[in-house]
Formats: structure tokens, C-alpha cells, sequence
């Protein structure tokens, strides 16, 4: 499938709401906008994969810089339209994004993933990701448990 990829620029970033929708349904339009308003400065970015003029799938992105691994590249909001999956897209979008954290001298890729999205972590491992850790939340000021609102 012929598709084109390349990073939004900011004044962009507002399209990515149908695909974030997706993946957040919860997520209204006022709260996405106030999010990503905050999120910009703080160096969220963001690629698009197109079908024509058409954006069907996505990847956010930030560098950051920690103790424990050095330069890091955090993919965030990694999500390919349902009528797109199974045609090679998320390996196309994985594999951008690969070439852009060794442009950008990271010293490692790091992603999260519902516990319970499978087929995510099958996609993951057979694009060389390994799991080396857990990833705990907790709401603060209380014990509750956070409550991942995911669509999977």
C-alpha cells in the first residue's frame, strides 16, 4: 500500500484528534485540545501516516533524557485506523520512527502498552521491543487504583 509519512508540524497537531479518539475514547474534544495545549511546550510531537490527504494512523513522540538509560525516545499514541491494520502501516510507522530516535541519537525506544491490548504486544516483539519493566500508576493522594480507561 502506497502511503506517505512525515512529522506534523504544530499548527497540525490538532488533526491527530480522530486517531487519539481511538485510542481514548473518553477523551472529549475540549480536554484533547487543553492536553495537547500543555503537552507542545513540553516537546510532544508527532508523525502521520497518510493515504492520500487522508491521516489513518499516527505516533506521538518526545526525547527526554533519563538516569537510568540516557537519551530517550518515548513513543506515545501509537494507533492505526481499523479499515489500515494488517497492510504493513504500523511496520512503516515503527520503522520511521526507529530512523528518526537514531537521527535524533537516542540511546533507546520506549513505549507503553495496555497489559491487556495482546495483539499490541505481539506487534511490539516482532519489531524488536522486549519487555524490561512495569510500568505502576497510582492516583495521587490515594490508594485506589488507577483505572485505565482503554477501548481494548
Amino acid at each position: 500500500m502506497a502511503v506517505t509519512l512525515r512529522e506534523l508540524k504544530k499548527n497540525e497537531l490538532a488533526s491527530i484528534y480522530p486517531l487519539v479518539k481511538l485510542l481514548s475514547p473518553y477523551v472529549g474534544r475540549p480536554e484533547f485540545e487543553k492536553r495537547l495545549k500543555a503537552m507542545i511546550p513540553l516537546g510532544y510531537r508527532a508523525v502521520g501516516v497518510f493515504d492520500g490527504k487522508r491521516m489513518v494512523a499516527l505516533s506521538g513522540f518526545w526525547i527526554g533524557m533519563r538516569f537510568w538509560c540516557g537519551r530517550q525516545f518515548d513513543i506515545d499514541n501509537f494507533v492505526v485506523h481499523d479499515a489500515y491494520r494488517g497492510k504493513g502501516i504500523g511496520e512503516k510507522l515503527t520503522r520511521w520512527l526507529e530512523k528518526k530516535a537514531v537521527a535524533e541519537q537516542c540511546d533507546i525506544m520506549v513505549l507503553d502498552a495496555y497489559v491487556h491490548n495482546m495483539l499490541s504486544h505481539r506487534f511490539y516483539h516482532k519489531m524488536g521491543f522486549t519487555i524490561t519493566g512495569y510500568h505502576f500508576t497510582k492516583v495521587p493522594g490515594s490508594n485506589a487504583p488507577y483505572k485505565a480507561k482503554s477501548p481494548f
